[in-house]
């Protein structure tokens, strides 16, 4: 197994992707954003952290967190968010689910791919630049023409706190930044 090296540091800002088992559209459905956010809602509670911006896609998410100054620990929230979201996911769904046989070794359900990717953001041109990729990811995925019309998402928030102009979710707005962060 190879020994997967992430940046850990107390107060760190965060950007994070998480993707469904095989790409599962899972967050299409209203009974899995729920599940979602109660799981995030619960983990927040015992182990705080702020979410700067987040948008939720049918089979992956993008997140923005900042961790407390003396806290470095978001695998361990992470590991809880994806157990506690699973657990109820299986119990109010009629999703199939067929594990694989490691899997099923290990007690996983097959909701989420095993890993994340994680980046420590490192300044506020790298933060502007992961804002404005997490927003636009619905338009560049074909799921919407312009930011505004994507309804999970933090964009709506940030537009309220005036963080981006009304007329920000242009269909290519939002996109200027874009070459600098990659694909995910």
């Amino acid at each position: 197994m190879s020994n997967y090296r992430r940046v850990q540091m107390p107060g760190g800002v965060y950007f994070f992707t998480l993707v469904t088992h095989c790409r599962r559209p899972l967050f299409s459905s209203g009974k899995a954003r729920c599940c979602l956010h109660n799981a995030i809602k619960e983990v927040r509670d015992r182990h705080p952290f702020e979410i700067e911006a987040i948008c939720l896609l049918p089979d992956h998410l993008h997140t923005i967190w900042k961790l407390p100054a003396d806290d470095h620990a978001y695998s361990q929230r992470w590991n809880e968010i994806k157990g506690i979201f699973s657990k109820r996911f299986r119990d109010l769904s009629t999703e199939c689910e067929n594990p694989s046989q490691s899997r099923q070794r290990k007690g996983e359900v097959s909701f989420w791919q095993r890993r994340f990717w994680e980046h420590l953001i490192r300044d506020e041109t790298d933060f502007r630049h992961h804002m404005d990729y997490l927003h636009y990811n619905p338009a560049k995925h074909g799921l919407v023409k312009y930011v505004v019309d994507w309804p999970w998402s933090s964009f709506h928030r940030l537009v309220r706190e005036g963080i981006y102009p009304v007329d920000g979710g242009g269909s290519t707005s939002a996109k200027m930044n874009l070459d600098s962060v990659g694909e995910r």
